[in-house]
């Protein structure tokens, strides 16, 4: 079943960065050692050496503004540190890979008439993990603030929402997921840990506009799920 791409973020340790529009891929490989004799019958014959996970190039939009993120990944480079990353998958698709990585490039650039860029380069150190259990993910989503109203109605298997109509200077939502850790990021920034079924703290909403709410939905040993929810103030 082909899934779009749409939606896979990358993590540097539990926080996305943010405005990416390409994440290259893990392109594993292995040497061969050559293993031929004089009983091979004439062909020659390997065994598998030393493997590499490969590069993760990434580019998307410079946002100086994602300290937790891009910024994030800038310092990782900087220090050389040996850093924890996660490629999460739509959460349709129920996978991830996660691995420990070195910053060996990151890069900016200014065109007439385009925007800012934002490259770096991750190479991977040691095995990588594709995880392929998906978490059970929510059990009930919901938001509260003077009119609002969220569509589609909350389903387990549906992502993405919106909560258009809102007319109050601040909203509030409220995730139900056991056995979960809940966490919540507004516009890719990381704000609060979420209480299973209790509300958020308040989300100001004081000038008309939106904000993109996204709920990680972790489950111990198992692939994230991602919930996004468009708050929508028009008055």
């Amino acid at each position: 079943m082909a899934t779009a791409a749409m939606g896979t973020k990358l993590q540097i340790g539990a926080n996305n960065i943010t405005e990416l529009n390409s994440i290259g891929g893990l392109e594993l490989s292995a040497d061969t050692l050559e293993t031929t004799n004089l009983d091979s019958n004439g062909w020659k014959t390997f065994i598998q050496g030393l493997k590499d996970g490969g590069e993760v190039n990434i580019s998307g939009t410079f946002n100086p503004a994602d300290t937790t993120g891009q910024i994030a990944v800038y310092n990782a480079f900087n220090s050389g540190a040996l850093t924890p990353f996660t490629i999460l998958f739509p959460s349709s698709l129920g996978a991830s890979w996660t691995f420990n990585g070195i910053v060996t490039n990151v890069k900016t650039d200014a065109q007439k008439e385009d925007f800012i860029p934002f490259e770096a380069t991750i190479k991977v150190s040691g095995q990588p993990s594709l995880g392929l259990t998906p978490s059970g993910g929510l059990t009930g989503l919901s938001l509260t603030g003077t009119g609002g109203t969220l569509t589609p109605t909350f389903n387990n298997g549906t992502y993405t929402y919106s909560f258009s109509g809102v007319t109050a200077t601040s909203v509030q939502i409220t995730a139900t997921a056991a056995n979960h850790t809940l966490s919540l990021f507004i516009d890719g920034v990381f704000s609060q840990v979420l209480t299973s079924g209790s509300p958020s703290a308040s989300i100001p909403m004081s000038v008309i506009g939106s904000k993109m709410l996204t709920i990680l939905a972790t489950e111990s040993g198992k692939t994230q799920k991602v919930y996004e929810v468009a708050v929508v103030k028009t008055a």
